[in-house]
């Protein structure tokens, strides 16, 4: 950036709540890309059989959407993946939706692993991993949230 002077001005440090929502976000979006990536080459190498066969016994619309790994990565890419990343866009570029944002994308990621741990695969490790992941990424949005709302003049 460069001020009216021409000097060159810093761009201003992303306060600690920020930088943890930057974290959450890239981190979980990364994830899912990866998930996205496994699910649609490397699924039956890497042992995830299982996994489709619990969710055409329990999900509906079985029969349509899940007799491939392409559907459920589709969802993943779309509802975890791409939130996520738009997430770290928009606090790296400082944007001021960005805490609700990043919040948003807690509270889907909670919802879906409660879908998953309710409705798809039952208890299990990597999704209640997943749950304190998404509580984690929501509190602290929220958090910066609340930090931003006290320190913006009104």
């Amino acid at each position: 950036m460069t001020s009216t002077n021409g000097t060159v001005s810093a761009r201003p440090k992303l306060p600690a709540l920020a930088r943890w929502a930057l974290f959450w976000t890239l981190f979980i979006g990364v994830g899912a890309l990866w998930g996205v990536i496994m699910l649609w080459t490397m699924a039956d190498k890497a042992g995830m059989a299982p996994l489709l066969d619990q969710m055409r016994a329990n999900l509906p619309l079985a029969d349509v959407f899940f007799t491939t790994y392409v559907w459920p990565g589709v969802f993943l890419l779309v509802i975890i993946c791409v939130p996520n990343l738009a997430g770290v866009w928009l606090v790296w570029r400082r944007r001021r939706v960005a805490p609700v944002w990043c919040a948003a994308c807690g509270v889907i990621l909670v919802a879906w692993t409660l879908m998953e741990m309710l409705w798809a695969f039952g208890p299990n490790v990597l999704s209640e991993v997943y749950l304190a992941f998404g509580v984690a990424q929501a509190v602290m949005a929220a958090l910066w949230m609340r930090r931003s709302s006290n320190h913006d003049p009104k």
